[in-house]
């Protein structure tokens, strides 16, 4: 009887976090199909509390500068199996897609991936939990960039 009770308090703690952690990020979706710094409600996804703070603490200032203000082009923000994604191309010294980069979150529980220079012989890769290469292959791969 005990460990009946114990397994139904662990189940419904497990149901009360995952859904917690939904509620914190799940407001990100209303980004799905917005650009993260070029928009018309000039807004800036990076500058958001919850994006800003575990970015500043994940990478080094200027990998900072380069994902949040230094590309020249960047695509939508896409949600692909509950991870935010947002592909990210250029420099301040480059009009051509050089320096690819790779955001994600996952919606939830808000830990965050980057990859820098995806497409050479010396990516970067950054995460608050696990590894990069730790995302599914349909999240990380820079070949999906549309829904199946």
């Amino acid at each position: 009887m005990r460990f009946s009770k114990f397994i139904v308090i662990l189940l419904l703690l497990g149901i009360w976090a995952n859904a917690a952690a939904q509620g914190s990020y799940a407001h990100l979706r209303s980004w799905e199909g917005k650009y993260p710094t070029y928009n018309r409600e000039h807004r800036n996804f990076f500058n958001l509390p919850e994006i800003q703070r575990p970015l500043r603490r994940l990478l080094s200032q200027h990998d900072y500068y380069m994902l949040t203000r230094g590309h020249t082009k960047e695509g939508p923000i896409e949600i692909v199996d509950n991870y935010l994604r947002v592909f990210m191309c250029g420099s301040p010294r480059s009009y051509a897609c050089d320096h690819i980069t790779l955001f994600i979150i996952d919606l939830n529980d808000g830990s965050m991936y980057a990859a820098f220079d995806i497409i050479s012989d010396a990516p970067r890769y950054y995460s608050t939990k696990g590894k990069f290469t730790d995302l599914p292959e349909r999240v990380r791969g820079w070949r999906y960039t549309e829904r199946d």
